[in-house]
């Protein structure tokens, strides 16, 4: 059977009137994530936000099963994750957040790591797993990270680019070596306090900003501040970026161990390669 990835959906609640829905709450996936995750032969599949404050009460799919049939899990970006979850107050009065989303995300990502199946945070994503462990996040780095470059530009977007190290000993170095790389930067916010498990697997070596973290604890638990989904489709200006697809088929590996399904994954890739060969 193709392994099966499920990612977490970005939530929509005011939908603007031109999309023709616009009292409903909308679920969406940025496509470039279901691109990359589904460029190395294997199915991405958006898991379903299910409201339970809905005035009709409804059978709620039970998260085991969901953890059941799906091999892994990669929660996406997006807004910023409520100071409330991790005990802090709001860095400014009109920051916004969306504890809905929180809440459905956690709900998530225990349930996945109970079952010790592998877990791939980006940018929020990363973020989340160091809130779900006891961890705490540094809110607005312009402003409470002293000395920290430009992480975050509205203009340049996915084309702001800087260089990340990878810590000795770490899951990134295994995969990429030691050699300086350099990766997109979409953050305002990142990593503060490690939370229990956690060790640091990437920073900004100019600021020490935290790029990366891990679990020592589970097979593949693992968190990225930037958007490896964006590199193969952006140009950087130029600029050469980390390839993502290692980063990728070490998450599919580890998945694909906990299904028992190793040689599927490497045969499925090798089918991918020979199509891409023959154009």
């Amino acid at each position: 059977m193709t392994l099966r990835i499920g990612i977490s959906a970005r939530l929509l609640h005011n939908p603007p009137p031109g999309l023709g829905l616009p009292t409903k709450r909308l679920q969406f996936l940025e496509s470039g994530m279901a691109n990359w995750i589904m460029s190395h032969g294997v199915l991405a599949l958006m898991i379903p936000f299910i409201d339970q404050r809905g005035s009709t009460p409804r059978k709620r799919p039970p998260l085991r099963d969901l953890v059941d049939n799906l091999d892994g899990l990669v929660l996406q970006g997006g807004i910023d994750i409520s100071p409330a979850t991790y005990g802090a107050t709001p860095w400014q009065d009109k920051a916004e957040y969306d504890p809905i989303r929180d809440e459905y995300e956690l709900d998530l990502l225990r349930g996945f790591i109970e079952a010790e199946k592998p877990v791939l945070g980006i940018c929020r994503g990363c973020q989340l797993l160091n809130v779900h462990f006891g961890g705490t996040l540094i809110q607005d780095i312009p402003s409470q990270w002293p000395g920290a470059i430009l992480h975050n530009d509205t203009e340049r977007y996915d084309s702001l680019v800087h260089e990340v190290h990878f810590m000795p000993g770490s899951r990134l170095s295994d995969i990429y070596g030691y050699a300086p790389q350099r990766v997109n930067s979409i953050h305002h916010q990142c990593v503060g306090e490690l939370g229990q498990g956690l060790v640091l697997e990437a920073r900004s070596p100019i600021d020490r900003v935290p790029e990366g973290i891990r679990h020592t604890a589970y097979p593949f638990v693992m968190g990225v501040q930037w958007h490896p989904e964006f590199h193969p489709n952006v140009s950087h200006d130029k600029e050469e970026v980390l390839d993502s697809g290692p980063l990728m088929m070490a998450f599919l590996k580890a998945a694909a161990r906990r299904a028992g399904r190793v040689r599927r994954l490497t045969d499925g890739m090798a089918r991918v390669r020979e199509r891409a060969r023959l154009g």
